[in-house]
């Protein structure tokens, strides 16, 4: 006669808690040693438990999708070791069946140009998000905006690499990650061909910005709304309207992070930094900004602190780590002491 379980999860001879022993099927009785229930089989970590945390953290498969696959992740694959679930191997008939299944299922995956195209391309940011350590929504936000520029635009023809590159460059620019272009392209493509690569990469993102920007709603919160919906997969937001999925407007990145992320490179003391910070606060205007390029304006504004401050930095090292030239981060130090008047305090040394 075999006990059922009781829901309590306790031992019916002294009230105490049960153990599971996966390797014998039994429930124990973790204080008598009671054998509750045996032979049982094993379903998993995820079939005793209680806790909905506990439960969805031991789930062995999910209902999770993503935009940043061709199949928004809902594909199935054929194992290629040919055994069964038992591990035993298939015999020779079975075998070429399964092979055979294996390929018309990778065929059909793919069954003309256009989702090759999407593949190639969606592919190509999942490996560089994954080589540059970008965090997910960098990579699910690329994988949107090519997906909407593939509605709208023609992609034949073009580079599946630079396509790549332009995408998660744009995402970037949404998700206020600071990443050049150029490393981009460089992490995503053979170092040879680099310089052409950039040039068709800048030219794709310009035409990703003029076609996804040129949306009336594209500032509109209806717009913000559907983008959080289908980022998780509400089958009522997808089925709305299936070819435009619209892309946030791009907020500016504030100047500050371009001046911690040049500080952080050059290891600059924290004194520069902050002061550099400081005053690019106060000289706030964005007729010193439009237009420039804000690497430049970072260089200057740390150049500038640490003249002040009285540390030696040259502007030919500021140059080569911002990507700029000498002469522009002279123009724009010339800018910033034009339209604004710096007043400094100094304090008296007390000597003792």
């Amino acid at each position: 006669m075999v006990l059922k379980v009781n829901l309590k999860n306790e031992c019916p001879e002294c009230h105490a808690n049960l153990v599971q022993d996966t390797v014998k099927g039994e429930f124990v009785c973790s204080l008598c040693g009671y054998v509750v229930e045996e032979n049982l089989e094993y379903q998993g970590p995820d079939a005793y438990v209680s806790d909905p945390g506990h439960k969805s953290n031991n789930l062995r498969a999910s209902g999770v999708n993503s935009v940043a696959y061709h199949d928004y992740g809902l594909h199935t694959e054929i194992d290629n070791q040919c055994k069964d679930y038992s591990g035993r191997h298939f015999n020779d008939g079975i075998r070429k069946s399964v092979v055979n299944l294996r390929k018309w299922n990778s065929i059909i995956r793919i069954s003309n140009s256009k989702d090759r195209r999407l593949s190639n391309v969606l592919s190509k940011i999942n490996e560089t998000c994954s080589l540059m350590s970008f965090p997910k929504v960098v990579c699910e936000t690329a994988a949107l905006i090519y997906r909407n520029y593939e509605n709208r635009n023609d992609t034949k023809g073009k580079s599946s690499v630079c396509m790549a590159a332009a995408a998660l460059y744009y995402a970037c620019k949404i998700c206020k990650v600071l990443r050049s272009l150029n490393e981009i392209v460089k992490y995503n493509g053979n170092s040879e061909d680099t310089d052409e690569n950039l040039k068709l990469a800048s030219k794709y993102y310009r035409s990703m910005v003029l076609i996804c920007e040129n949306d009336d709603t594209n500032l509109t919160t209806q717009s913000q709304d559907r983008i959080t919906n289908f980022m998780e997969k509400d089958p009522k937001a997808r089925n709305q309207n299936k070819q435009s999925f619209i892309i946030v407007n791009m907020q500016s990145i504030n100047i500050n992070q371009y001046i911690s992320k040049l500080a952080n490179t050059a290891k600059f003391d924290v004194k520069i930094e902050r002061l550099a910070i400081e005053i690019a606060k106060k000289t706030e205007n964005h007729l010193l900004s439009d237009g420039k390029s804000p690497n430049g304006i970072a260089a200057a504004y740390l150049y500038l602190a640490s003249v002040l401050l009285g540390i030696n930095i040259l502007q030919m090292d500021i140059s080569r780590l911002a990507g700029v030239t000498e002469v522009t981060i002279r123009n724009r130090c010339k800018d910033i002491l034009t339209c604004f008047r710096i007043t400094l305090k100094i304090k008296p040394v007390l000597k003792i």
